[in-house]
């Protein structure tokens, strides 16, 4: 890895955490200044929006549901190769609705950038939602996505249960 690797990726995912810091802002627009012109998103709505003014104006008719939100983000792991790279991050979101009802989110981004004019924009966002509490009748449960690869407690169990076995006849 090159330091120009690390530079890129810390300017990535600072790229991540002004957009949510702009989102719990309330600015949409300001939020969707990380994305490039021709940018697409598709943010758990059942849209995918087509360039920048339009993700911001999709931003912010879904922020007007709330009086406040709250964003928290991890695991962020970016690929890089020259002026094009992908990353992952995982989020925490807190929403609170004008009526003082909660929602938690818990989701995944899946962005795509392009350095233009030396500034990494995202030029393509698909939100992947992993739970929520409480589950939201406008979404359906077909749209939480597990992790990758991730196996069944019945797979977990057999390998415990062989776990236990290789250990009794040591």
């Amino acid at each position: 890895m090159e330091l120009q690797d690390l530079v890129d990726a810390h300017a990535i995912e600072q790229t991540v955490a002004r957009y949510f810091d702009r989102i719990d802002a309330l600015d949409p627009f300001g939020a969707a200044e990380v994305f490039a012109e021709d940018a697409t998103a598709n943010l758990m709505t059942g849209k995918v929006y087509e360039g920048r003014a339009s993700i911001g104006r999709a931003l912010a008719r879904i922020l007007l549901q709330y009086r406040h939100t709250s964003h928290h983000i991890s695991n962020h792991r970016s690929q890089i190769d020259g002026d094009d790279a992908t990353s992952l991050t995982y989020i925490y979101a807190f929403h609170r609705f004008h009526d003082d009802r909660i929602w938690h989110l818990w989701c995944r981004n899946f962005d795509r950038y392009r350095r233009i004019g030396g500034v990494w924009r995202i030029t393509e966002r698909v939100l992947i939602p992993i739970d929520s509490d409480p589950p939201w009748e406008l979404i359906d449960d077909d749209w939480y996505m597990p992790h990758p690869g991730r196996q069944s407690h019945d797979e977990l169990r057999a390998q415990l249960d062989a776990s236990y076995a290789s250990r009794e006849e040591a």
